[in-house]
């Protein structure tokens, strides 16, 4: 443990050395060149997978579908919940999951992790028509989602463990579209589409649903076209329980247990296949601060699977373009909003020194010759504008109008990337994960500022808080 914690140390102050280098040289000496050549890598990459995501939509395979539904545990972990878990425990009473004869061919196992706010008993009270335990997860457990699963996989009957979040409103046909994808040879893990309900109508809150119809819905689709990697979500994943145990469980130690979970079973040679007519609704974060605390845990989980399984990608069973693409995405985690960073401190430093002297006599910075990049930004921002119309249905003057806005939204990276590797330097010198958990709001009526969407019911969502984990 001592060792690894060595190497992750390490791997984090080489990731930040890095980052910072790119920040320091590019303002010092005035060369663009290396944001420049990072840029076009990672725009070309995105706009690739963007429009052949667009090009994929409606194009799938139907997989065979099983001559006995397999048994189903639900696993839905849950601290201090009870605003919004029994709305969660109605939504899982409403999936159509049973045999021939009427009875559910699932369980539903809710995780109560020391809840201080009667979660578990709000969850016991519940009057639905599948099979329901409330499991109190016992003093002495590692805190953290991935130590919650790890009881739960224990104690589940199922053959398939589906796991969902404490806000999760799951179709009614989740199960039935999504299982039979794990019957291919291979398969070990299912991801469903993520959608978003709104507390408030924000312009943070509709960031995220333009995000997630581009980033989430267009990406996961085209990697599943060109058999690359697709990753889990965290809510709405289904896992084959054999697969998971041979995987060596959840790892308590990842800040992103899902993300971690599908590197490891790609790195194994399984796959992990994409459901996208399996749908999730999720709440989504209506403030700048919770959404910056949301996403510097994710980034801290995204730099923490980059640093422990890089040399595992690299020997990993798994194609050329699989290991490319993985790295691409790890990587650009990082690096992305390092280029970011870099190129405002760059024209905050040409501003501020243009103020004292005439800016005819300062040096052109090197660069690379301006149609290139124009071209790609033009191409990535097309692509962009493209996926986002067709994901959400909107014309596209409309998405481009909003383009603006969604750039405004993206530059919480520049706050939640240099957090994260703090976390992940913190984590490394002391054994100790600091964990950022969204938490959720009340139910329908205790809120005046509300919008309510008919598809998925009178739902909410706020704030969140940290904690840390040894």
């Amino acid at each position: 443990m001592r060792a690894r914690r060595i190497t992750t140390l390490l791997g984090v102050a080489l990731v930040a050395a890095l980052w910072l280098g790119l920040v320091a040289y590019t303002v010092r000496t005035r060369d663009l060149v290396a944001l420049q050549l990072l840029f076009l890598l990672y725009s070309g990459y995105g706009a690739c997978t963007q429009l052949l995501g667009v090009a994929a939509r409606g194009r799938r395979a139907e997989p065979v579908r099983p001559v006995r539904l397999p048994t189903v545990s639900v696993l839905i972990p849950a601290r201090n919940e009870a605003r919004v878990i029994q709305d969660t425990l109605r939504a899982m009473g409403a999936l159509r999951y049973h045999d021939r004869a009427g009875r559910p061919r699932f369980e539903v196992l809710v995780l109560d992790d020391r809840s201080e706010d009667g979660t578990g008993e709000r969850a016991a009270r519940v009057p639905v028509p599948v099979p329901v335990r409330v499991v109190r997860v016992p003093q002495g457990t590692p805190p953290g989602k991935a130590a919650v699963l790890n009881l739960g996989t224990q104690l589940a009957r199922g053959e398939i463990l589906a796991v969902f979040d404490a806000d999760a409103r799951p179709d009614p046909e989740f199960l039935l579209r999504a299982v039979p994808y794990l019957f291919e040879p291979g398969v070990a893990g299912v991801q469903g589409r993520r959608l978003f309900y709104h507390r408030e109508a924000t312009w943070v809150a509709r960031g995220q649903e333009h995000e997630f119809a581009a980033y989430q819905s267009a990406t996961q689709r085209a990697r599943e076209r060109w058999g690359a990697h697709v990753l889990f979500g965290g809510n709405g994943m289904l896992i084959n329980r054999r697969a998971l145990e041979a995987a060596g469980g959840w790892n308590v130690q990842a800040p992103t247990e899902d993300i971690d979970l599908a590197i490891r079973f790609h790195a194994l040679g399984w796959r992990v296949r994409y459901c996208e007519e399996a749908v999730v609704w999720e709440e989504s974060v209506p403030t700048w601060a919770g959404l910056v605390r949301q996403r510097a845990r994710w980034s801290e989980g995204v730099l923490r699977a980059l640093v422990d399984h890089a040399l595992r990608i690299l020997r990993g069973h798994m194609t050329l373009l699989q290991k490319a693409d993985l790295l691409l995405f790890l990587t650009g985690s990082v690096l992305i909003p390092a280029a970011v960073f870099a190129s405002h401190a760059y024209a905050a430093a040409t501003l501020l020194r243009g103020a004292l002297e005439p800016y005819y006599l300062l040096p052109l910075p090197r660069s690379l010759p301006e149609p290139l990049t124009v071209g790609a930004f033009g191409l990535l921002t097309a692509a962009l504008i493209t996926s986002a119309a067709v994901e959400v249905r909107a014309a596209p003057w409309r998405v481009a109008a909003g383009f603006a806005a969604y750039l405004l939204f993206t530059a919480h990276q520049m706050l939640s990337t240099p957090l994260a590797l703090l976390n992940c330097a913190y984590a490394a010198a002391t054994g100790r994960t600091l964990w950022f958990k969204t938490e959720h709001a009340a139910p329908w009526g205790e809120s005046d500022s509300v919008e309510r969407d008919p598809q998925v019911g009178e739902w909410l969502a706020l704030g969140s808080y940290r904690r840390a984990i040894p």
